[in-house]
């Protein structure tokens, strides 16, 4: 009759994949399995002994799993370029072809170069490209702080002179590919200023205070600081008061 198996893919599953995971095998009889390596970081020994397969009225097997990342190369690095409002999402798709008669599962993985952009690229975790097929994959950019101008020494001819960069948020964007090469993507992502909330309009009687209550919205899970300040268009008028608390908090 037939023997039901399943691997310990909790102990391996962040860089090996073994397909199929579960099944039956019949009697007397033999059954391929493929392993994929897909490290997500440069690591010389990665290594998982003795991951138990087990079989159902039978012994467990016992298969140790070995493998060597390296950094990856850069030569061949293409750029993805990203521009929106604060807050606001935008994305881009790069295409993906497999040259193999087979179908690929592959799993991507989105990097940035500092903690202050983490998580502004997204994309889904596993990408199907079918056999001798291609297949769209979606990068999300949703920045929630603007980028800044900072200011750079660079040099020109003999001298060293400060110039004015933007300072964009940075990530990366990698497919290992199950033919043993890979693809990889640099992501470059600038956020502007966002839209105004809205317009509030308010008639005043002269020489009479009025309280003016202006609601602000928190997009974030934990409570944040707000600096407030305004400003009056056209020329100044001594006769006009306008105060208001300069920082106040909003609960997430």
């Amino acid at each position: 009759m037939k023997a039901y198996y399943k691997w310990e893919s909790k102990q391996y599953s962040k860089n090996f994949t073994i397909n199929p995971e579960s099944g039956y095998i019949n009697p007397n009889s033999n059954l391929d399995l493929e392993v994929t390596f897909h490290p997500g970081k440069a690591d010389p020994d990665i290594r998982y002994s003795k991951v138990p397969c087990w079989i159902k009225g039978g012994d467990k097997l016992e298969l140790t799993l070995m493998g060597k990342s390296v950094e990856q190369d850069t030569s061949t690095t293409e750029e993805l370029t990203f521009t929106t409002k604060v807050r606001q999402t935008t994305s881009q798709s790069v295409t993906v072809q497999n040259t193999e008669d087979k179908e690929w599962a592959i799993n991507p993985t989105i990097s940035t170069t500092g903690d202050d952009c983490k998580g502004y690229f997204t994309g889904k975790s596993t990408l199907v490209v079918p056999a001798r097929g291609s297949a769209q994959y979606e990068v999300a950019y949703t920045p929630q702080t603007m980028t800044k101008l900072q200011k750079v020494k660079k040099q020109e001819g003999d001298q060293e002179v400060e110039v004015e960069e933007m300072r964009t948020h940075q990530g990366g964007l990698f497919f290992p590919l199950p033919n043993g090469t890979a693809l990889l993507y640099r992501l470059m992502g600038t956020a502007n200023e966002p839209d105004a909330e809205g317009e509030l309009r308010e008639t005043v009687t002269a020489k009479r205070a009025k309280s003016i209550i202006i609601p602000v919205k928190n997009w974030s899970r934990v409570s944040q600081r707000f600096h407030a300040s305004w400003q009056v268009e056209g020329e100044a008028d001594p006769a006009l008061f306008i105060r208001g608390a300069n920082a106040f908090d909003v609960g997430g």
